[in-house]
């Protein structure tokens, strides 16, 4: 029998209540930021794809967007997720006879990453999806072998992958995990309906990016990548997030206690959930040797290692990880509500720091200065950052002018240059870096600063775009580095090409 502690499972009640209030407030409180407007805008402009990455989040968002644009309603799903996934850890190590259960459920609650991350992002339903899957693939293959579990594996591991392409990662860790340890009949049927239900979401994905320039695989697989990556820095950045995530006292315990791990994964329902973190995290040192790993790319694997390794620490470790995560967590909430808090003059001397802050904490008052231009000129800014941020507060689109970067290129898609020739831009920007470079795409320019509070910002007023003159010396580069679709892959129609001839 489970020797239930009674005053872990009050406390990890009132866990739950006061790490979803604090996201919620969180949620109402930090300024939007630029990879979330970007979502917003992909939610906008509806789409059964998107540049970057699959169009989940964006389809959510459109839904949401549909009742409100308010900063903490669009974040709500985000606020939900991390409470619904520990209360599920909650439930299901107790099931699990699990003494420390309430303890292990309160010390993923308290995470920072559970506790500040408010963010609405791809990452969002990607990790909510995938312990889902997760959840009946186990049930699947080492409890029911019944074909709706595994059609329901089948089915949320392709809306995980209608969240973000990483999602494969954990199909690859269940065909593995069945290649290794279930080399059944059963088994292998199994594998073949998780994959049939998978097939619908592969076939929009790939049928869109067959029509669009294959975006996705061009960022994902091409573009993306940095000649300056030193892969010896990036596995020691990847050892550190895996312990800022976990914190120190549990890789500690963990490796103290490491002879429990054997014996753990003599259970079926452990070896499952260890195989489905750990294979993860081995597939991830393989690409350190091209890529770093983004903390965020840990973050939907990261509630599988909660339930695996519950049982490697024993109550008391766990109870010592939990507050030592409460004082981690509180140590980053008094950072962000300090820097919330602070006046941008704080940072004087440091111009980004307070242009950034000032946009952040007052951005009606600084689009307001641009009201006067509204009617003559198209409004936009060099960075898909400051452009989504600007069009989200200004509920007025911005465009993207200038090369920009190999990520958040969704603008390619929605503007059309051509269409602009003869006509007026307003540029805007925090600083006046590069506002001399897009001068010479105008017959006349004017250069202005707004002054809010205590920060500068930049605009530029361009009247007449040269078009032509655009095109050959932006847009053709943004063609060579951006849209050189190799030749094995078959393309059906390019959108970039086609709107500017080119080949």
């Amino acid at each position: 029998m489970l020797n239930m502690d009674t005053g872990g499972t009050k406390l990890f009640w009132l866990t739950l209540l006061c790490t979803t209030v604090i996201r919620l407030v969180l949620a109402v409180w930090v300024p939007i930021i630029g990879d979330e407007a970007y979502f917003i805008v992909w939610g906008k402009h509806l789409d059964y794809g998107f540049y970057d990455h699959t169009p989940l989040v964006g389809w959510l968002l459109a839904g949401l967007l549909s009742i409100s644009d308010a900063t903490w309603w669009l974040r709500l799903p985000a606020v939900l997720v991390p409470a619904l996934l520990g209360w599920f850890i909650y439930k299901l190590l107790l099931s699990r006879n699990v003494a420390a259960a309430p303890w292990v459920a309160m010390t993923f609650l308290a995470a920072p990453v559970s506790v500040i991350n408010t963010l609405i992002t791809t990452d969002t339903l990607l990790i909510l999806f995938s312990f889902i899957s997760a959840w009946y693939f186990y049930r699947a293959v080492e409890e029911t072998r019944a074909s709706r579990d595994f059609a329901l594996c089948g089915l949320f591991l392709g809306l995980a992958f209608f969240s973000k392409y990483f999602a494969v990662l954990l199909g690859i860790a269940y065909g593995l995990y069945i290649l290794v340890f279930k080399r059944d009949r059963k088994s292998w049927t199994g594998l073949g309906l998780i994959l049939l239900l998978v097939l619908p979401f592969a076939g929009i994905n790939i049928l869109w990016n067959y029509n669009h320039c294959w975006n996705n695989i061009m960022f994902n697989l091409f573009n993306r990548s940095s000649e300056d990556y030193n892969a010896a820095l990036g596995l020691v950045n990847y050892f550190a997030k895996l312990v800022y995530l976990f914190s120190p006292p549990f890789v500690y315990y963990l490796f103290r206690n490491r002879k429990e791990l054997s014996v753990l994964w003599q259970d079926k329902f452990n070896r499952t959930y260890m195989w489905l973190i750990g294979l993860p995290l081995f597939l991830f040192l393989l690409i350190l040797a091209r890529a770093e790993i983004g903390l965020h790319w840990l973050l939907s694997f990261y509630p599988f290692a909660f339930i695996a390794l519950a049982g490697v620490l024993n109550t008391r470790q766990w109870r010592f990880t939990y507050y030592f995560m409460i004082i981690f967590s509180i140590v980053h909430v008094i950072v962000i509500s300090s820097l919330l808090l602070m006046p941008p003059s704080t940072f004087s001397g440091k111009n980004e720091a307070v242009q950034n802050l000032t946009f952040g904490k007052y951005p009606d008052e600084v689009l307001a200065k641009l009201a006067p231009y509204e009617k003559d000129y198209t409004f936009a800014s060099i960075s898909y950052s400051m452009t989504a941020v600007a069009s989200y507060y200004a509920k007025k689109d911005f465009i993207v002018i200038g090369k920009g970067s190999h990520h958040a290129r969704e603008d390619d898609r929605l503007t059309d240059f051509a269409a602009l020739d003869g006509k007026n831009i307003l540029l805007f920007k925090r600083t006046s870096k590069h506002i001399e470079e897009l001068k010479p795409f105008f017959k006349n320019t004017e250069h202005k600063t707004i002054v809010v509070r205590d920060a500068t910002f930049e605009i530029l007023l361009g009247n007449g775009f040269d078009y032509p003159k655009y095109r050959r010396e932006v847009l053709a580069d943004i063609n060579k580095d951006f849209y050189s679709i190799p030749d094995w892959l078959p393309t059906g129609r390019c959108e970039f090409k086609s709107r500017y001839s080119f080949p």
